[in-house]
């Protein structure tokens, strides 16, 4: 899947990876990675969510940590630095959190909380802006509701921003919307799927064109199966049923 986009000055001068929302979901990162490498690409970036829901917080972000990739915020994190965000939440949602941080020791609390909420890039007098989601409030709990992508004011928030491009994860359907020559792409969700089918965008820019790619990979969905069947946690069965259409 590609899309073009002119710009005014033709080789390739940058190459960025990015994905998002892996969830726990190991087996889908570790293809996504291996990919990566075979790409010779120049930047990662993982828009967050890397914890949460799945089976495997610790793993995901331990190969996120040891492949030196760049990581921002999501709120899966955020519950996990904040605990005073718990009050956005259900007692069940509270629970599963308080699974997802008793995985997790000290190390990882001081690597996010060095993790950015976003991160910009300017490349032939493009600006690219990278985050979880559309970013509202920075001092509490930073997002947009995920219903922004429904209504009009969206519009507003793309048409006021300095950057040209700006690449979020948080709803994990993927979507791109352009106003006014801005454009803000959703990658929609690496580690939530209902099949065997991950997937990670590459930015190519050139001093002529910016070329988005969406590459679609599969990955041993059986594998990750028998890894939630041999992790007990909060809320497994729902979760796993609405997020990876499995049944347990």
């Amino acid at each position: 899947i590609k899309k073009n986009y002119k710009t005014k000055e033709g080789r390739i001068k940058m190459k960025i990876a990015v994905f998002t929302d892996i969830h726990g979901n190991y087996e889908a990162l570790k293809v996504i990675i291996e990919d990566i490498q075979k790409e010779k690409i120049n930047n990662i970036i993982c828009l967050g969510d890397t914890i949460g829901i799945g089976p495997n917080p610790k793993e995901c972000l331990d190969l996120i940590i040891e492949n030196n990739i760049s990581m921002t915020l999501g709120n899966h994190e955020l519950y996990y630095l904040n605990k005073e965000l718990y009050s956005t939440l259900t007692p069940e949602e509270i629970e599963h959190q308080k699974w997802v941080s008793s995985t997790l020791n000290k190390s990882y609390y001081e690597y996010l909380k060095n993790c950015p909420l976003s991160i910009e890039k300017e490349i032939f007098n493009k600006k690219l802006l990278f985050e979880h989601f559309l970013i509202k409030d920075k001092d509490n709990y930073p997002f947009y509701p995920i219903d922004i992508t429904r209504k009009s004011n969206i519009k507003e928030i793309i048409n006021n921003t300095p950057n040209d491009y700006i690449f979020i994860g948080h709803n994990h359907k993927p979507f791109e919307l352009t106003i006014n020559n801005k454009n803000i792409v959703c990658l929609g969700s690496s580690g939530c799927t209902k099949d065997n089918i991950t997937k990670y965008t590459i930015i190519n820019i050139t001093d002529k064109e910016l070329t988005i790619t969406s590459k679609h990979l599969p990955y041993n969905k059986d594998k990750f199966t028998n890894e939630l069947l041999s992790v007990d946690y909060p809320c497994k069965q729902e979760l796993s049923k609405i997020f990876f259409n499995i049944n347990l």
